[in-house]
């Protein structure tokens, strides 16, 4: 039995049209939801991956180390891995399949609609007909090995997003280091 946590990045700033899709960070909304799922995480789920995989995208590992930041997790031992950027279905498949089986929980930091393509593949239904920005999915793998991952290998355990747990648009984001 696997673990995989599928997180989409937190709200993203659209303020700068000239900016590459790659570089652009979280906005208000997201530097506040983040933290918030974050310790949501945290509290509720205890969470506490042995891996955590991240696209290098900005908004993608800021969401990871801001999450990471209100977990036990290590903000800087997140592997970046530039497949899961702007990824279909095929590259996001390969990620998991490829994945140590020491690990018996990963988490993915990511984008849509990859995720949400990967998370209704693996439970062989649509299980989430909408994976929202800063959202969270837990799914458990019927699976000894990550290479065994397929189409109808998973069940959804969990999905959660930010307005849920009550982060919200009017959030003070917190200080900037």
């Amino acid at each position: 039995m696997k673990r995989l946590t599928l997180i989409r990045h937190a709200k993203s700033s659209h303020d700068h049209p000239a900016m590459p899709d790659f570089d652009r960070p979280l906005n208000t909304r997201g530097r506040c939801d983040a933290p918030a799922m974050g310790r949501h995480l945290d509290e509720m789920h205890d969470f506490l991956p042995d891996l955590v995989v991240s696209s290098p995208a900005t908004r993608a590992i800021t969401t990871a180390r801001m999450i990471a930041k209100e977990t036990a997790l290590d903000a800087w031992a997140i592997r970046q891995d530039e497949r899961i950027y702007e990824a279909p279905l095929s590259a996001l498949a390969a990620v998991v399949r490829e994945l140590p089986d020491r690990f018996q929980h990963v988490a993915i930091f990511g984008h849509n609609p990859g995720l949400e393509s990967l998370t209704n593949w693996l439970c062989g239904c649509e299980a989430v007909t909408r994976l929202r920005t800063g959202g969270v999915v837990m799914l458990e793998l019927s699976v000894e090995q990550w290479s065994q991952a397929g189409n109808g290998t998973a069940v959804l355990r969990d999905y959660v997003f930010p307005a849920m747990i009550g982060a919200g648009k009017n959030a003070v984001p917190p200080e900037q280091p």
